[in-house]
């Protein structure tokens, strides 16, 4: 591939500029060869395969970088970042998400006073991480809601028999429901097996589609050990699931990248935030929010990304939010975009501020205020995809 490099963007706090340099080039090199410079001999790793240093500016008071993994209404001092431009070739990658994610933040990740802030790609990689397969026009048609914001339910709580998630699923359906997933927790438990549960779910949400003329989408949590994540998800499009749900914080990238591009699958894809909170929130290291949560799991295939909203039980700002939200459907080559997901503290009284802010191009993720109306689901649905 020649010299074909992609870029990561480093946020470092330091004492002074050469200090960033020389944690920067710390960077350079344990993100590829691991291995003490000075000893390499081979001009192809020295010049090639070990990271190359773009740029090193301090950061502007002004950059998109300065609230990255800081609480809000701390005072920083700006004087102490800088940002790091490091590129690396394609070829360090393999090609693959697991591989990719451990050079853009395997070993340093170990490190105290480094932030990833943006990732720029390579036509390779573009090409290879063609992101979601239908994206937030093609859920859009799936479920025939072409203009407003669409519902996301969820079936809970831990627990609940499945013939009960089942009849939850018939309600939601007929109360014009846009997508319905198992929650994050309920996987394969002795109270809730998993073929049971999805075989149950799935025929109750195709016979209520059939009866009322209804386009609901059933996703399964197919989040497990290992080789489960593929065997879940191919027993669940069998028993008539049409969409999947995954947490690449629990299970890794790479199963999220085989679900996607895998061609006997070919079903929507819901990426879940469950395990991710470390890598984005405040602290000495880490990954930008909008990075772990709107871009990642887009470029490696997920179609509906699952976010937690501000002003709920959960941390996240309004800014931070909306940051997200937007890193999920901006241009990227010619990656599709995909649908924002926010959900915690969706509730009817806040709905027309949350779609103010986001937009109609949103899937909002309604759970426990679903059940705050009252015990009639159908209604409480109909309720909220009206308003």
């Amino acid at each position: 591939m020649k010299d074909e490099r992609f870029i990561v963007t480093y946020r470092i706090e330091a004492n002074t500029y050469e200090e960033a340099k020389s944690i920067a080039w710390a960077v350079q090199v344990e993100q590829t060869i691991e291995f003490p410079y000075e000893f390499v001999t081979d001009s192809y790793i020295k010049d090639t395969i070990t990271g190359r240093l773009e740029s090193l500016e301090p950061m502007a008071q002004d950059s998109p970088y300065s609230t990255v993994g800081i609480m809000p209404n701390n005072v920083i001092d700006i004087s102490r970042y800088y940002v790091a431009r490091i590129s690396y070739h394609v070829d360090t990658t393999a090609l693959e998400a697991t591989q990719f994610l451990n050079v853009v933040f395997g070993n340093s990740s170990l490190q105290p006073h480094i932030w990833v802030v943006d990732i720029e790609l390579s036509p390779t990689l573009l090409d290879v991480f063609k992101g979601p397969r239908f994206g937030l026009q093609g859920i859009r048609e799936l479920v025939h809601t072409l203009t407003r914001p669409m519902i996301q339910a969820v079936i809970k709580p831990m627990g609940t028999p499945n013939e009960e998630l089942a009849r939850m699923c018939a309600a939601y359906t007929r109360g014009g429901v846009d997508v319905i997933k198992d929650d994050h927790g309920i996987t394969n438990q002795s109270f809730s097996r998993f073929k049971d549960r999805v075989t149950r779910c799935a025929a109750a949400v195709h016979e209520m589609n059939e009866k009322y003329g209804k386009h609901a989408l059933y996703a399964a949590n197919v989040s497990g050990d290992g080789t489960d994540v593929l065997e879940r998800a191919y027993f669940a499009k069998e028993a008539g699931a049409t969409a999947l749900m995954v947490a690449t914080g629990l299970v890794g990238a790479g199963w999220l990248h085989k679900l996607a591009t895998d061609e006997s699958l070919c079903l929507p894809i819901i990426h879940h935030p469950a395990y991710s909170g470390g890598f984005v929130s405040s602290g000495v290291s880490g990954i930008a929010d909008y990075l772990q949560l709107g871009f990642l799991p887009r470029l490696f295939g997920a179609d509906m990304l699952v976010f937690v909203s501000y002003g709920g039980r959960f941390t996240f700002t309004r800014s931070q939010c909306q940051q997200i939200s937007a890193y999920s459907k901006q241009r990227v080559g010619m990656m599709k975009a995909a649908c924002p997901a926010p959900g915690g503290g969706v509730t009817d009284v806040r709905l027309a501020e949350l779609v103010e802010l986001y937009g109609n191009d949103t899937m909002f993720l309604v759970g426990g205020d679903m059940f705050r109306r009252g015990p009639d689901l159908e209604a409480n649905m109909a309720y909220f995809v009206n308003r």
